[in-house]
């Protein structure tokens, strides 16, 4: 029943022909996960994050070890991974932003990496919101040990829950994203956050790094995608891999009161 629930997801979610290329590997082939979790692992070390700070953010969970598969609209839970630290960080330095008014906020957060990077940036809050409950507890570990200059707990906010019920913070938000979700289901947290900025118009910036779904944000009225340093000097990510870059949106004038982040 749980295999064909995920069979059904991943059809609705990204159609037949990317499931029958992709998800019998995931099922089929625990030798071909194995291998996907060692280069992953190789890649993300070269980063030294988790050895200078003591955690544990490389190593990429799947399937039943995040616990659902599928979330409650029928959604493909996608995979735990993160990105290097300068892919996070590239993105937030583009923004001439007063960090102090804003929430950080990472919808998937996984084992946590975006937020430790984000708590070095003044940001009055930080929120980690993500369905599974193994990367909650893993990241609530990882910020506990996070060294060798502590992170101040009480910072951070670590929510474990089915994004579609999320109630956004009534406060300017900085919206970070790692290729999080199914556009389907994107497309549903846009719509619950234009349905939030309008009700309560207010800042926001949504950092989305590796954004497959980028679709579903581009179509925002709220929205207008904003130039970041490496979109102005393209030589920044010569050579970075295809998923380290990066799209970053602001919410329009006329939305947020403000001027947008230049």
């Amino acid at each position: 029943m749980r295999t064909l629930r995920l069979l059904v997801a991943s059809v609705r979610d990204f159609g037949v022909v990317a499931t029958l290329d992709q998800l019998p590997l995931a099922l089929l082939s625990p030798l071909t996960t194995r291998r996907l979790k060692q280069r992953k692992l190789k890649q993300l070390s070269q980063d030294g994050f988790d050895d200078t700070h003591g955690t544990d953010t490389a190593q990429i969970l799947v399937g039943r070890e995040l616990g659902p598969v599928v979330n409650r609209g029928g959604h493909v839970v996608t995979r735990y991974e993160t990105t290097s630290t300068a892919a996070i960080k590239s993105p937030l330095d583009s923004l001439a932003i007063d960090f102090s008014k804003f929430t950080f906020l990472d919808l998937g957060c996984g084992k946590g990496k975006p937020l430790m990077v984000a708590a070095s940036y003044p940001f009055r809050r930080l929120i980690g919101v993500d369905i599974s409950l193994r990367c909650i507890e893993i990241a609530r570990q990882n910020i506990a040990r996070y060294g060798p200059d502590g992170i101040d707990p009480s910072r951070i906010e670590l929510v474990a829950m089915d994004v579609e019920d999320f109630v956004f913070p009534e406060s300017p938000l900085v919206i970070y994203l790692f290729n999080s979700f199914p556009a389907k289901l994107l497309q549903r947290v846009m719509s619950t956050l234009e349905d939030s900025l309008r009700r309560v118009p207010r800042q926001a910036v949504i950092v989305y790094v590796n954004p497959q779904a980028i679709s579903a944000i581009r179509r925002s009225p709220l929205f207008v995608r904003m130039a970041t340093g490496a979109d102005r000097m393209p030589m920044i990510l010569a050579g970075a891999p295809r998923h380290e870059r990066s799209a970053v949106f602001v919410t329009r004038p006329t939305v947020s009161g403000a001027a947008s982040p230049a």
